[in-house]
């Protein structure tokens, strides 16, 4: 990456593999989630201490499909879920230990853990910082006590109103927040408000969602038997559309469909997924790509930890994968750099065609062999990316 007038500018990196770890329990499952996740309370989960032997099983067994992995630099690193936070600190601690002594790290790497409101301290950052977490992602989604009552999450209201003050003093300066619009019921008035606190506190990072409607929750269940309201489309779009000037004016980039950041902050894990850079995915429900293959976890928690590492891999299709991520980014990037890079001959020439294409609809500017998406393109982008694959 390169800085040009404080924007980063994504290219080719060969060298990095990124790291995912999917802990899979929460206190109670949001109604909207897909993720695999098993609401179990308070109390800490039984199999803990076996779930974490069980991602350095998996480490090893991926070590040994994949013997060349060895020979690359782990620069990032993700703790997920789930509620990570729900885990011990010094569970992570020994993960983080494990990976050191089986991988080289970057000088700098960026490692992070998502955490529920619920369970966010001082105290805990604290001892996140001390074991090396440098960067702390919220899910907020809103702070509106019935937009949180229809999401299906168990909420703590003195936990909430305590986020902005806890978040700034933090000694973890990478900090972000994840805020959901179009919840039935909660205007855009009230999202607006709950963006605005966030803002003027200056948190570096800020993760804004649509409400989306995914097949197999609670939510949908709900909605099919008339029981809750569909996602208000028509505000969702309102929204959308206005945030990229909203947030420029308070000085974030914007640099991903969903994804600002104060210049520096952006969220380089998620960079990986977006720029087709390798990680290995671990625990149950947890998806990897490494060397060309993806390949997915059992989404069961008890099955994980009992069945031998799965070598099911699939062959990746650049040309269809490509589109489908690099094309999310708003901020600039090489663009020939990636397809030199991963594409042939056939493939290469349908790209560029395409790409400009749009550039004399002025949906994108191409210049110095840089592309980068105008706001114009945004309520077009799945439409637009569907033209590069068919």
């Amino acid at each position: 990456m390169e800085i040009l007038d404080k924007q980063s500018i994504w290219q080719v990196r060969n060298s990095y593999l990124g790291v995912y770890v999917h802990f899979p329990y929460c206190f109670k499952k949001c109604d909207y989630c897909d993720f695999y996740s098993e609401g179990i309370g308070a109390a800490p989960a039984n199999d803990e201490q076996s779930l974490f032997k069980s991602y350095q099983k998996e480490i090893l067994d991926r070590i040994s499909h994949f013997p060349e992995i060895k020979k690359r630099t782990i620069d990032t690193v993700f703790f997920g879920g789930g509620t990570p936070s729900k885990a011990s600190p010094e569970h992570w601690k020994n993960l983080l230990d494990f990976l050191r002594s089986e991988f080289s790290f970057s000088e700098n790497p960026e490692i992070s853990i998502e955490v529920n409101p619920e369970d966010l301290s001082s105290e805990l950052l604290e001892k996140y910082h001390s074991i090396g977490i440098n960067r702390v992602n919220v899910g907020v989604q809103t702070l509106e006590k019935k937009g949180l009552e229809f999401l299906g999450r168990h909420y703590d209201e003195d936990r909430y109103h305590s986020l902005v003050e806890i978040l700034t003093k933090s000694p973890i300066k990478r900090v972000g927040i994840d805020l959901m619009y179009g919840i039935p019921g909660v205007s855009k008035e009230s999202f607006l408000s709950d963006l605005d606190l966030f803002l003027k506190a200056g948190l570096p990072h800020l993760s804004l969602y649509s409400l989306t409607l995914e097949k197999g929750t609670q939510y949908s269940r709900d909605v099919t038997d008339h029981k809750k309201l569909e996602p208000e489309e028509n505000l969702q779009s309102e929204i959308l559309t206005q945030l990229p000037s909203i947030l420029k004016e308070q000085g974030y980039l914007w640099y991903e469909v969903s994804n600002y950041a104060k210049p520096g902050f952006e969220s380089l894990h998620n960079l990986k997924y977006w720029t087709y850079e390798p990680y290995l995915g671990l625990g149950p429900g947890a998806h990897g790509m490494i060397a060309g293959h993806r390949y997915g976890n059992p989404r069961n928690a008890a099955l994980y930890q009992k069945k031998e590492t799965s070598t099911k891999y699939e062959k990746i299709d650049p040309s269809t994968e490509l589109s489908f991520t690099l094309f999310r980014l708003f901020s600039p990037f090489r663009y020939l750099d990636f397809i030199e890079t991963y594409l042939d001959t056939k493939t290469k020439s349908k790209y560029i065609k395409t790409i400009e294409a749009w550039e004399k609809k002025g949906l994108c500017s191409i210049e110095n062999e840089i592309f980068q998406w105008k706001p114009e393109a945004l309520l077009l982008l799945d439409d637009l990316i569907l033209e590069i694959t068919l």
